[in-house]
């Protein structure tokens, strides 16, 4: 067992923080030192990240250590690789193997890596509105140091342990989805019941639409996006006036009409160029 969890003191960033969820989540007993000091960082007997120079600092220039899209690892993605899977058994005990490593590789590649990406000044995913790295950084006080890194430390644990949650409810319910679905064509998608599909979707390069239940009694029938967590839909719906119809949005992404039949009635007939 470890002495204690060290990371670097001084301001601290997103990567750092969320290390710090899974660690202390790990590793309950054991305390967080932030300290740049050499003669604790060197202790082998500590547990240390993104400082030292060790397996968990992504600071050498030399650093290779990439996600499966280029972007290089920070801490967090560093004590992602070596614990996460540990982290989300300890959250959910009864996951399959099947999704644990879906949700593993969903939490890396939609959270973790632009946090990394951010950190390690990768702009390009930088968002024009807040990013969560943002409000960590706004968590920062150099007076009060101490205080605004446990902020920063449970507002990150809320934010982590709800999206593992999230991600493993989206992936047990998108198993029964996928063992319900069936394609009426190669381009059209049928969902007998309510949940997420659009990851399973994406994967057919000629699916064009998914006609899926709503909740109100009406069926939907949704575009499937170009590329992932886009809104740009591969076939835009037209605005078809007939009865039935209840809405088609402005853009085309998405139309609500009164039957399932309906529904994939009118995904063929747009397919085959219907207009009016």
């Amino acid at each position: 067992m470890y002495k204690n969890l060290v990371t670097h003191n001084g301001k601290f960033h997103a990567d750092d923080v969320f290390a710090s969820v899974i660690m202390t989540r790990l590793f309950p007993t054991l305390t967080i030192v932030r300290t740049r000091d050499e003669t604790v960082t060197g202790d082998q007997s500590n547990f240390v990240y993104d400082v030292g120079g060790g397996a968990f600092d992504h600071h050498g220039i030399d650093d290779t250590r990439q996600h499966a899209n280029g972007v290089p690892m920070a801490a967090f993605g560093l004590i992602w690789q070596q614990f996460g899977k540990q982290y989300i058994a300890d959250l959910n005990p009864e996951l399959a193997p099947t999704i644990m490593q879906a949700v593993y590789e969903k939490i890396d590649s939609h959270f973790i890596v632009g946090i990394d990406a951010l950190d390690n000044g990768v702009s390009a995913y930088q968002s024009e509105v807040f990013t969560v790295p943002d409000i960590i950084n706004d968590f920062y006080d150099e007076d009060d140091e101490a205080n605004s890194f446990n902020r920063a430390l449970a507002f990150a644990k809320t934010i982590l342990e709800n999206r593992v949650k999230k991600t493993i409810a989206k992936e047990i319910a998108q198993q029964d989805v996928i063992a319900q679905a069936t394609f009426v064509s190669d381009q059209i998608l049928f969902v007998p019941i309510s949940g997420p599909w659009k990851d399973y979707a994406e994967k057919f390069d000629q699916l064009v639409f998914a006609v899926l239940p709503r909740k109100d009694g009406n069926w939907m029938i949704q575009g499937v996006p170009v590329a992932h967590g886009s809104f740009e839909v591969k076939h835009a719906i037209p605005q078809i006036k007939e009865e039935g119809i209840v809405f088609i949005h402005r853009t085309g992404f998405m139309a609500v009409v009164d039957t399932a039949e309906h529904a994939l009635q009118l995904a063929k007939d747009v397919l085959n160029g219907r207009e009016s």
